[in-house]
């Protein structure tokens, strides 16, 4: 496959490779159209924003968990009991 790129799109890539973050301009269009494709991925979507909540809590306050909010988790897990 062969694609034409506009000066302005070569001269970005050509930036990105020099400032190291890639090795090769192969390798930021496959970036590029990774990402492109995360976009039309509905779980891709869903994991990142999943992602950006678990950091929110991960860098809020924190207060220790003990053994009773694990066997709360536990509960919850299994379910309503069944007789």
């Amino acid at each position: 496959m062969q694609v034409t790129l506009n000066k302005e799109l070569e001269t970005f890539i050509a930036e990105k490779v020099q400032n190291g973050g890639y090795a090769n301009a192969d390798e930021v269009v496959r970036e590029a159209l990774r990402d492109l494709k995360a976009k039309d991925d509905p779980a891709e979507v869903d994991s990142h924003e999943l992602a950006e909540l678990l950091l929110a809590a991960v860098r809020g306050p924190h207060r220790p968990l003990t053994t009773e909010h694990f066997d709360q988790l536990r509960s919850r897990a299994r379910g309503p009991a069944t007789a």
